[in-house]
């Protein structure tokens, strides 16, 4: 079955909500994590098909810009992006599993929902079929849920 995530991204500081429909997000050491609340050394991986319904609040269609050609665009509102963590100081892209309302910022994200996570990388893998080209986007868990393990 496939998920859906809210991504946030960051335009000239403020952010910017897309609905991810379509999506894979697969959490990685997941037992550890709720053994030990062990948050900052365990990760999801989002798989994004290159067909994924992108779109806003509003129900419009986006498209796909990378990292820097989104932050010098004009547009922010009719595309998305995958900022890594570390590309520059609230920059960074995070989504959170299922539909959220409006955009917000991640200690916000941190404080209303469980199932947060910070994009700390992508891949494009644009090779085969259109239904086999992805992005395949490494994330650090950042969720309140987790710290509640044994």
């Amino acid at each position: 079955m496939p998920h859906t995530v809210s991504l946030i991204n960051f335009h000239r500081g403020s952010p910017f909500l897309v609905l991810l429909r379509g999506v894979k997000l697969q959490a990685l050491n997941g037992q550890n994590v709720q053994r030990r609340g062990d948050a900052e050394e365990n990760e999801a991986v989002l798989y994004v098909p290159r067909a994924v319904r992108a779109e806003n609040a509003a129900g419009e269609t986006l498209s796909f810009l990378p990292p820097l050609e989104y932050a010098c665009g004009e547009e922010p509102e009719k595309h998305w992006t995958l900022q890594p963590e570390g590309e520059s100081a609230g920059r960074c892209s995070f989504f959170v599993k299922g539909e959220i309302p409006e955009p917000c910022s991640l200690a916000e994200a941190r404080e209303k929902y469980d199932f947060v996570y910070i994009v700390a990388g992508w891949q494009l893998h644009d090779y085969g079929s259109r239904a086999l080209q992805h992005w395949e986007v490494v994330s650090k868990v950042s969720s309140r849920y987790y710290q509640y393990g044994n």
